[in-house]
């Protein structure tokens, strides 16, 4: 097969094990260079015209115009989780299929940044740092508090949100979650008390987000909804932008309706120089550039999990992690009967 990779995360070596499977590897910007600038449309439809395998990066779009014109494309997998910037859609109509690599390492490092950023608003921790590098010290009235006997809501317990809950259940917190497609004996295993969405946001003194981006969930946080939390809680998004709207956020915060936010992605990204958010109080709002759970662990293992998946696609068989099964009745990997020969 032919294999395009537009953007590796690392050393290109990664995907000799590709090459040694006899498959042609071509590589495109590597995310390593200074300034790496996203493919256009244009470009990138060039740079795949007779590509069987499309790896793509986080910045590439990849559109209908795009499959198309690469005809003989079979699969679009991402070496990560998220794949926003696919057309899923017309993936499926066009017949190709799209993966992606759901590693145990991803959702770890998710729960592990969730944790960190509650634990960064309620230690007053950056409000502390700041006093001190001015030459003050601290005093009565800049103590931070617990997460010891606070109430943490976890908004979709799914992979993400089991691994934070697997991790809290231990330190004496009232864990509750909405979810409603979660096994209530799951919930149970790791003390998860399932609840609607208006309790999960009026008793949480921390919610964090690990919801999947549907036409009900984009923007479930907005002014009817965080006007239900507590004055004081704090909000962690580690999940996609597009839950939140920020707007209603920025309002909250402005108006100390709310306690305290981290963000790490964002409805629009790059996040603009001119966004209202870089205004807020930094001791009060977080913002990291959806990075804060990419990991070299994780990187390496997403590698690995799309390598394996795209010699499963040479076998004639549909990736293990397909994202778009609707795509099974009319796939291009099984109306165009290549051999591994042939396509090699």
């Amino acid at each position: 097969m032919k294999i395009f990779a537009s953007g590796p995360s690392g050393p290109i070596e990664e995907l000799q094990p590709l090459v040694d499977a006899g498959h042609s590897v071509s590589f495109g910007r590597l995310q390593t260079q200074p300034n790496r600038k996203a493919y256009t449309e244009t470009e990138l439809s060039i740079a795949c015209l007779d590509a069987h395998v499309l790896m793509t990066s986080h910045l590439e779009p990849v559109t209908k115009n795009v499959m198309e014109a690469a005809n003989a494309l079979q699969l679009v997998i991402v070496p990560f989780i998220g794949v926003d910037r696919v057309d899923l859609s017309a993936a499926t109509q066009l017949g190709v299929a799209v993966a992606n690599s759901p590693t145990v390492e991803n959702f770890i490092s998710v729960a592990e940044a969730a944790i960190g950023f509650s634990l960064i608003l309620l230690k007053r921790i950056k409000y502390n740092e700041g006093r001190l590098r001015a030459g003050l010290w601290g005093g009565l009235h800049d103590r931070g508090d617990l997460l010891y006997q606070k109430t943490f809501g976890i908004m979709g317990l799914g992979r993400s949100g089991i691994e934070v809950a697997r991790r809290l259940s231990p330190w004496g917190v009232e864990l509750l979650a909405t979810d409603p497609f979660v096994d209530p004996q799951i919930a149970a295993q790791f003390n998860v008390k399932l609840v609607d969405l208006p309790t999960l946001m009026k008793h949480s003194d921390v919610l964090s987000l690990h919801a999947t981006v549907t036409p009900e969930t984009t923007h479930i946080i907005n002014e009817k909804t965080l006007a239900w939390m507590k004055p004081q809680s704090i909000l962690i998004n580690t999940a996609r932008g597009t839950l939140v709207d920020e707007k209603a956020l920025f309002d909250a915060l402005q108006s100390n309706r709310l306690g305290a936010a981290a963000l790490d992605s964002f409805e629009v990204e790059p996040l603009n120089v001119d966004h209202m958010l870089r205004s807020i109080d930094p001791t009060r709002l977080i913002l990291t550039p959806h990075n804060v759970c990419q990991t070299q662990a994780g990187r390496r293992s997403g590698i690995a999990l799309a390598i394996e998946q795209i010699l499963c696609v040479a076998k004639g068989q549909l990736p293990k992690h397909l994202v778009n099964p609707q795509v099974a009745d009319n796939w291009r990997g099984q109306i165009h009967t290549h051999s591994n020969k042939e396509i090699t």
